[in-house]
């Protein structure tokens, strides 16, 4: 009988870095580690070994992967315990145990489900042999099958937010899943208006109605939680076949003993429930870890790790001062929406065609399936999500051949001759709902810009892993085209970054035959690019500099105790919740760039502080919590999604306000001049018929009785230089309209368009020999997308722009509210017909606050 001999103690060191000439030969090992790698790992050791959370950052393509496998591979053979490193998908699972194979560092692939791994490699692990390579769901979900380990190492951190909230998110989707999304919006009518849940409830609403998101705050109706978890529990009844049913019946289970702490994002083709941050504390793997590192390429400044992984203070371990910044391969940006006389997507597949291989990056399926059929060459071959879902092999080694990815704008490594172009389709700023509430109805993007940065940055730099790569980046869509465009974006860039962007941006500006030639010169690498764009863009590089974005200190603050108050609500602790919520919103007083989200939180605080008088029985903390909420209305003007929501159970309902009043006092005296129902009706057909008119002489009188029907003085001033119309609510609010309705929608907004918009306000002011009102808006419509920068600078705080689509939901929501408000023709009491239009008004969202807040989303200035 032979017995096995113990394997020899594996050889250690005194820090990460001296560990990494010490790994096993394999005749593809790294000759050394690179300069910034050697200074990070130095520092680790002395100063950074027992933090209990801890943040790397390197730039993409400079080794921020064996870095952190040196970290987990180091503190495994110090006797420290077991090692995890986790990846956001098991393609990069598959990438990171072939880095480690070359590297000679030990570990095993526990990728996939756990009935399926190799019982060898799962002892490996457990004995404390190997380093775990796992998926970041094999950690986050409703019951990990790893031991504890000592150490978990985050790669791409930057996208963890996607892959940690989803353990935490139930998804309903109204195609797929048609009957439970029927069911919630049953349970939460309650909560709706009911033009709302009127809109929800149709069949093919507008674009309008299918982009609107409401968030409901589930911890201010009890009464709703129940049928609330009903609805959801249907999951539970599918078929074992239906694995979108079975992975959101796992994530139901996660949150279904805290419904009250969680946000109900609602909108017409899916529903979202999930807390703020994930409460990743109730994670017995993840938080019995005795540290935590996370690697970017983007950590951002605002508290966006904190949120996305639901810890309250994350220390950062950064390169030494004197450390040289490390350098990434180069990038030349085209933006075809910029080019003159060429349509944006043929250009594109030009450019696509040019290179001979593409990735196409776009932030959603339905994106992805439109980029399909308009920007691959004929007869290329296409790969997708399930092609490269293991590797990225069969794509490298092909030619004439894309590959279609919605929502990865990280973990891609195509070095070298694998890949020379990445295409970025369609604008990354939202991916979910919450997402997409923040952004819009809320006007809390600021909370979630750095996710969006991180998400374009990371796209661009998929082909350029190291620093001696190069690649064609298009930014082949109109929104990324303006977003990169503004000043205050590109200055929370790293210099190299910036000056690629703004050259690319000057280029780009100029005759096709100039693009497609310097497209040509920067693919051959050879003199004309080198003596030519070089110089430029170094140039451009030292000039810049990087600012961090205006409310990222107050964000990162706030961070702390947002995630703070998630924990206190999820054992019940409302009163301490809502005080930590209110500290959170405090944190922003000295910013007004994130006012929005400081107004969201404040609102957050009212009804967590209404449902602790509730629990309490205590008026004092209803009478605090009816404070909260006014102080949180008013933060938010000129949005006004929180009046949906109030007033709280059991108070008196707000008083009318000045605008709401002329609207009021109006449209009392219009419903009895609008004539019979079937003139009424013909107002309506003449006015659709002119805003879906090109000619400015039939789209400019349709705005005027737009606004007549929306309680306005509408009007269209004489004289030069005036707005096409304007809308008047007394002198409390004021709105004026630039009908750019015969802009194609190929072009770009220029700087004369803005010009005009500007002076509109001031005209009118003169006009009506009165003060421009604190609430007003410059609105221009037009089918434009990209604004130019010049457009941008010189565009008023006060200007925005619209698509005529816009104006065409909106009208169809007044045709709507004429339903209701006929039916009012009969009341001669006028307190009685003014009470019931108020509350139509109400009811449709139609309030002239509202009407501000929907045409005011997108600024020109910072479009």
């Amino acid at each position: 009988m032979a017995f096995k001999k113990r394997t020899a103690p594996e050889l250690t060191a005194e820090t990460p870095e001296k560990l990494f000439p010490l790994l096993p030969r394999t005749g593809a090992n790294a000759d050394s580690l690179w300069s910034q790698q050697t200074d990070l790992l130095r520092e680790y050791a002395p100063k950074r070994l027992n933090t209990k959370d801890l943040a790397i950052e390197l730039p993409t393509g400079t080794g921020k992967t064996l870095t952190g496998l040196l970290i987990a591979d180091w503190r495994r053979r110090q006797g420290l315990g077991r090692a995890i490193f986790a990846c956001p998908t098991v393609q990069l699972v598959k990438q990171v145990v072939a880095a480690a194979a070359k590297e000679g560092i030990a570990v095993v692939d526990l990728s996939g489900p756990f009935t399926e791994w190799d019982s060898t490699a799962k002892a490996d692990y457990e004995r404390g042999r190997a380093t775990a390579v796992v998926a970041y769901s094999s950690i986050f979900n409703v019951s990990p099958k790893l031991i504890e380990a000592d150490v978990i190492v985050f790669d791409d951190s930057h996208a963890g937010e996607q892959y940690v909230s989803k353990a935490y998110t139930v998804e309903v989707s109204r195609s797929s899943h048609p009957d439970i999304h029927s069911a919630i919006l049953e349970a939460v009518a309650p909560m709706l208006s009911g033009e709302r849940y009127n809109q929800l409830i149709m069949n093919s609403p507008g674009a309008g109605t299918r982009q609107l998101v409401d968030a409901l705050f589930l911890a201010q109706r009890d009464d709703l939680l129940a049928p609330i978890g009903r609805s959801l529990s249907l999951f539970g009844d599918r078929p074992p076949t239906d694995k979108v049913a079975r992975s959101q019946k796992y994530a139901y289970a996660s949150i279904s003993e805290h419904l009250s702490a969680c946000t109900l994002y609602l909108s017409w083709s899916k529903v979202e429930v999930r807390p703020t941050t994930p409460p990743t504390f109730e994670n017995h793997l993840f938080a019995n870890a005795n540290q935590r590192v996370y690697l970017s390429a983007t950590l951002g400044a605002a508290g966006e790790l904190e949120r996305a992984f639901g810890r309250p203070f994350i220390k950062r371990l950064s390169l030494p001062p004197e450390a040289p910044t490390p350098k990434s391969g180069r990038r030349f940006l085209v933006f075809p929406h910029l080019v003159p006389d060429i349509d944006s997507d043929t250009l594109t597949k030009e450019l696509i065609a040019t290179v001979g291989k593409s990735i196409i990056i776009t932030p959603s399926d339905a994106a992805t399936r439109v980029a399909e059929k308009t920007l691959i060459p004929r007869g290329w071959e296409v790969f997708r999500k399930g092609d490269v879902e293991q590797s990225f092999d069969d794509f490298a080694a092909a030619d004439q051949a894309v590959v279609l990815l919605a929502n990865r704008y990280d973990g891609i490594d195509l070095p070298g001759h694998a890949c020379r172009s990445v295409a970025l389709v369609g604008f990354p700023g939202v991916t979910n709902l919450q997402e997409q509430f923040y952004a819009t109805r809320a006007r809390s993007s600021a909370v979630s810009e750095e996710r969006v940065r991180s998400r374009v940055v990371q796209g661009i730099g998929r082909c350029t892993r190291g620093p001696r790569d190069w690649a064609l980046v298009i930014i082949a869509d109109a929104d990324t085209t303006t977003y990169l465009s503004r000043a205050e974006v590109r200055e929370t860039l790293n210099p190299g970054l910036q000056a690629e962007v703004l050259f690319g941006l000057e280029q780009s500006e100029a005759s096709v035959k100039n693009i497609r030639d310097n497209v040509t010169a920067f693919m051959t690498q050879g003199k004309e690019w080198r003596t030519n764009a070089e110089p430029e863009i170094t140039e451009i590089s030292s000039e810049v500099e990087y600012k961090v974005a205006p409310a990222a200190p107050g964000l990162a603050n706030a961070a702390k105790h947002e995630v703070e108050a998630l924990e206190r609500m999820w054992h019940g602790d409302w009163h301490s919740a809502s005080t930590k919520t209110h500290e959170a919103a405090t944190e922003l007083n000295s910013y007004p760039e994130a006012r929005g989200y400081q107004a969201t939180l404040l609102f957050r605080s009212a009804v967590l502080m209404d449902k602790a008088s509730r629990a309490a029985g205590d008026p004092a903390m209803a009478k605090a919590a009816d404070a909260l909420a006014d102080q949180a209305v008013r933060a938010a003007t000129p949005a006004t999604w929180m009046n949906a929501f109030l007033p709280f159970d059991g108070r008196e309902s707000a008083a009318v306000s000045a605008p709401l009043a002329s609207s009021v006092q109006r449209l009392s005296t219009v419903i009895d001049e609008v004539g019979s129902a079937a003139k009424l009706q013909q107002t309506f057909v003449d006015m659709f018929e002119g805003l879906s008119q090109i000619d400015h002489r039939a789209y400019e009188p349709a705005l005027t009785s737009l606004g007549m029907l929306l309680g306005a003085e509408a009007f269209k001033p004489s004289g030069d230089g005036r707005t096409d119309a304007a809308w008047c609510w007394d002198n409390e609010l004021w709105i004026t309209l630039e009908a750019k309705s015969e802009h194609k929608p190929a072009g770009t907004i220029g700087i004369d368009d803005v010009r005009q918009v500007n002076g509109h306000l001031k005209l009118v002011a003169d006009d009506r020999t009165a003060a421009i009102p604190a609430r007003n808006a410059a609105v221009m419509i037009s089918p434009r997308t990209t604004v130019k920068r010049e457009a941008m600078v010189v565009a008023d705080g006060n200007a925005w722009r619209v698509t005529p689509t816009v104006m065409v939901d909106l009208a169809t929501e007044a045709e709507r509210l004429w339903v209701v408000l006929q039916t009012l023709r009969n009341i001669k009491v006028s307190d009685d017909r003014r009470d019931g239009i108020a509350a139509a008004l109400r009811s449709a969202r139609l309030c002239p606050e509202d009407i501000l807040d929907r045409l005011t989303t997108v600024a020109i200035g910072k479009s």
